[in-house]
């Protein structure tokens, strides 16, 4: 490639980078309490929990498997993300699971914090995870 073209492609993809939306990583194996409806909230015994999202958009990823003394085992999937990302939080529609059993499809709420640790709630706080962040990547 000649000096010159490689100076044009350089010129117009850095401001491109430089512009593009801050993108986030969080997972965490230490999770804190899991709850639904009708029912107290229980402690979680282990965890595997990941959310990657780019602010101002509707790309992100969400799955929260979290595990309870009684052997129970919950899952959060995100289906679908309902308003653009911020900083701080992650809303949508999730699939909510407990031993593979679908308890809620499409359940609306909203995963936020992502500053040491992090929360969970539907929008009618029937359902709830929570955790501390174990490994995070910004860029």
């Amino acid at each position: 490639m000649k000096p010159t073209h490689l100076l044009t492609a350089l010129s117009v993809l850095c401001p491109a980078l430089a512009w593009s939306s801050p993108t986030h990583n969080v997972m965490s194996n230490r999770g804190l309490y899991v709850s639904e409806p009708g029912a107290a909230s229980q402690n979680i015994t282990s965890a595997d929990m990941t959310f990657v999202w780019t602010e101002g958009t509707t790309n992100a990823f969400g799955l929260a498997k979290a595990w309870v003394a009684t052997g129970d085992a919950y899952e959060f999937q995100l289906a679908s993300v309902t308003a653009p990302t911020t900083a701080t939080s992650i809303q949508g529609l999730w699939n909510i699971s407990k031993n593979g059993t679908l308890l809620c499809a499409s359940c609306a709420g909203q995963v936020y914090g992502f500053s040491g640790s992090f929360k969970f709630y539907t929008v009618d706080s029937g359902y709830h995870f929570s955790g501390f962040i174990t490994s995070r990547y910004d860029y």
